[in-house]
């Protein structure tokens, strides 16, 4: 397996793995606003479940642009400097209710994270949001960043400093 394949399998397992984002959403006043939620991972996207009461959900609604970061747990990282993790950038959309998607990933956010979407996914102050990601990166370790390209950022490009 060569170096890319690999840092694909990396990339993707990562990706896979990791239950939340850390997210950056812009408030009224134009200012970032950094914060967290639970994710899943449906074909190919990324989707957030979150409650209008949440800033970032406000934000959100205001203006769409969304950058998030899926980093890798500190506990199982060898150097804290080097964590692995994907940033992504790009906006949302609000998948509505009563569309197909909305039941396919809502049934992935219940097998990943149990009863609590019990309780909060009959909520009506709870919108699905699809990410759609124009760009991002994944960063492996110490000089293995990667650029995500390809029409669903699945692609890795090799970032060489030196060029």
């Amino acid at each position: 397996m060569s170096d890319s394949d690999e840092a694909r399998q990396d990339y993707l397992a990562l990706r896979e793995n990791i239950n939340s984002a850390q997210i950056a959403t812009l408030a009224d006043n134009s200012l970032p606003e950094a914060s967290y939620a639970p994710c899943v991972w449906v074909d190919e996207s990324c989707y957030l479940f979150l409650s209008e009461l949440a800033g970032h959900t406000q934000n959100l609604s205001h203006n769409p642009a969304i950058s998030l970061m899926l980093i890798e747990d500190e506990a199982a990282a060898k150097n804290p400097f080097a964590r692995r993790r994907i940033s992504l950038r790009g906006t949302v959309l609000v998948i509505a209710r009563c569309d197909d998607l909305f039941a396919k990933v809502l049934a992935e956010f219940r097998c990943r994270f149990g009863g609590v979407m019990n309780v909060i996914e009959p909520l009506p102050d709870f919108h699905l949001f699809q990410i759609d990601a124009r760009g991002g990166r994944f960063i492996r370790g110490f000089g293995q960043a990667y650029e995500l390209t390809g029409d669903r950022l699945d692609k890795l490009k090799h970032i060489d400093p030196r060029k």
